[in-house]
């Protein structure tokens, strides 16, 4: 049976790119257009626009763009503005950050997952910094040790 939503996920618009699976690229992606990986990445991958990463890809480095689809292998992490969608078949080791997230039954995640933290690289000044609110909340000192003696306690759901 054929998947709708699948082709319509996986299409990329007239005059993006694209890299074969037979393709490795040691170094990274910074593009204007959608794409999509087929082949092996060793570097960041940055776009405005839409990327596809396929079955058979494997990406060494952090993503950012705009929107996301996962079906490969991403070891690095994931910034997206908008929608990011890990399928089934995906394994994605890092921080995954968009936001709207949808994640299939099956996909592979060994990181965080957060809403809306698109921190700048540190590598590209072309971009303005985002600022984040930081809420630090200080505990009176016994009140932090008792609850340190209650953590370290042994306890049984059953």
């Amino acid at each position: 049976m054929i998947n709708v939503r699948h082709i319509f996920r996986n299409i990329i618009v007239p005059g993006a790119f694209r890299i074969p699976k037979t393709v490795s690229v040691n170094g990274s992606i910074d593009a204007s257009v959608s794409g999509r990986i087929d082949g092996n990445v060793r570097g960041d991958v940055k776009t405005s626009g839409k990327l596809v990463v396929s079955e058979t890809a494997s990406i060494r480095g952090h993503i950012y763009a705009t929107d996301l689809v996962v079906h490969g292998k991403v070891y690095g992490d994931v910034y997206i503005t908008n929608k990011a969608h890990i399928s089934n078949k995906a394994l994605v080791k890092g921080d995954v950050n968009a936001m709207v997230l949808e994640i299939e039954e099956g996909a592979v995640v060994e990181g965080a997952i957060r809403k809306n933290v698109l921190p700048v690289p540190k590598t590209d000044p072309a971009h303005p910094a985002v600022v984040t609110e930081e809420i630090r909340v200080s505990a009176p000192a016994e009140a932090t040790t008792r609850a340190v003696d209650e953590e370290e306690q042994n306890t049984s759901w059953f």
